[in-house]
């Protein structure tokens, strides 16, 4: 059975090609696209989950009604509001930091956490002023829980806790101030006062808008240029497992009037689009399919018509319905199972051409980093691939294959006849 399948494959070269070309396309289109549009979302998750606060603590606007202030004028009377209080509380530190440094050294789900402050000032040097954000990081457990040292460009990030008041500045920023590591550049607080410190690093995480707005300095030195002492605006808490943030999020949350948020949460609006993008692979994922298997159904249809003379020799020969549909079936399997298996090693070679491709301008300085096409290798995408191919190929087969087998050998003698 096997090598009379073959030997009909065969004995059409160019309808047969022509449907192991589909195949092979219809997979191959499959991995690239998926692994273009999944490497996409790999790449953002990354930098979400690890260059930033899997679960971030921060104080909490408070939304300003009237029972905000019950009990604080007049207390024992009642309070009729000729215009109710609106606006918000603007708070900029964390109700109770050693709570809550307890709390996560004791909950066995916290892999590392890192206290900080930060503030939003006035950058100075030569005729240059721009605004930047200034984090104050503990830099050793900054480094547990984001990857901002896999970063930094020029000098140690652990240099910011041998004392004085130095920073490591955003690549990005020291570009449009004129400045480079070593000098000495003026911050200006909220308050007027200015301050110098030195440029003792840089570092270039690849996205420009925060290249070009952040600034890094250790928590003892903002607290001293915003007068600030004692201050911690924020936390940022690393999991063990990080498909826990937001139920840990949610579960913290409801002990403490500071907001806690996981990344999810924060960024569910960027997750949003990662469904959206799901959908549109999946429906173009199942239109390449469906192009393939019509193919495979016409081929097949036409070959049933051309060959019913050899069907109807078969049938006479004492092949029963079964083993004619076996017969069909056998030869779109194999033709799937072929162009499967070299679509797949297409595929994988168009990646591997696209990954890091150049598809945006390249910096002066650093490598390129989100400037580059991003290709997911995730096995599952393969897999997924061939069994689509070889298992559509088997159903497309299937229906020109009872067709065939309803064929009786008699009225096709007497038809031909």
């Amino acid at each position: 059975m096997f090598f009379l399948a073959i030997r009909q494959l065969i004995s059409r070269p160019q309808q047969t090609f022509l449907t192991f070309f589909g195949i092979l396309l219809g997979t191959a289109g499959y991995v690239v696209f998926s692994g273009m549009m999944l490497g996409f979302q790999e790449y953002i998750t990354d930098q979400l989950v690890n260059n930033d606060a899997q679960i971030r603590i921060s104080p909490r606007d408070e939304v300003l009604k009237e029972e905000s202030f019950e009990g604080v004028f007049f207390p024992d009377s009642f309070v009729r509001w000729i215009k109710p209080p609106s606006g918000k509380t603007d708070s900029t530190q964390l109700t109770n930091v050693k709570g809550w440094f307890l709390k996560l050294d004791l909950d066995e789900r916290v892999e590392a956490y890192a206290p900080q402050l930060n503030r939003q000032l006035i950058f100075k040097f030569g005729k240059q002023t721009l605004p930047a954000k200034l984090f104050g990081i503990d830099p050793v457990r900054q480094t547990k829980v984001t990857t901002i040292g896999n970063y930094v460009e020029e000098g140690n990030l652990r240099d910011l806790d041998r004392g004085g008041d130095v920073i490591f500045a955003g690549a990005g920023l020291i570009e449009r101030l004129g400045a480079e590591a070593g000098d000495i550049i003026q911050v200006v607080s909220t308050n007027g006062k200015i301050s110098n410190v030195k440029v003792e690093g840089v570092i270039r995480i690849g996205n420009r808008m925060i290249d070009e707005s952040s600034v890094y300095a250790s928590i003892r030195t903002v607290q001293r240029l915003t007068q600030a002492n004692g201050i911690i605006s924020e936390i940022v808490v690393r999991l063990k497992d990080v498909s826990m943030a937001a139920d840990v999020a949610t579960e913290w949350s409801f002990l403490t009037r500071d907001k806690v948020q996981s990344w999810d949460q924060a960024y569910e609006s960027i997750l949003s689009v990662f469904k959206t993008q799901n959908i549109v692979r999946n429906t173009t994922t199942f239109t390449i399919i469906l192009v393939v298997a019509f193919g495979i159904y016409n081929v097949l249809n036409m070959v049933v018509n051309h060959k019913k003379k050899e069907i109807a020799i078969l049938r006479s020969l004492g092949f029963d319905e079964n083993d004619t549909i076996r017969l069909f079936i056998i030869q779109g399997l194999l033709l799937g199972f072929l162009g499967a298996l070299l679509g797949l090693l297409v595929g994988a070679i168009a990646c591997y051409w696209l990954d890091g491709y150049p598809i945006g301008g390249k910096t002066t300085k650093g490598p390129m980093m989100t400037n580059v096409m991003k290709i997911s290798w995730n096995y599952g995408i393969y897999i997924q691939a061939f069994c689509l191919s070889v298992i559509t190929s088997g159903i497309a087969a299937y229906i020109p294959a009872r067709s065939a087998s309803k064929l009786s050998p008699v009225e096709i003698i007497r038809g031909s006849a």
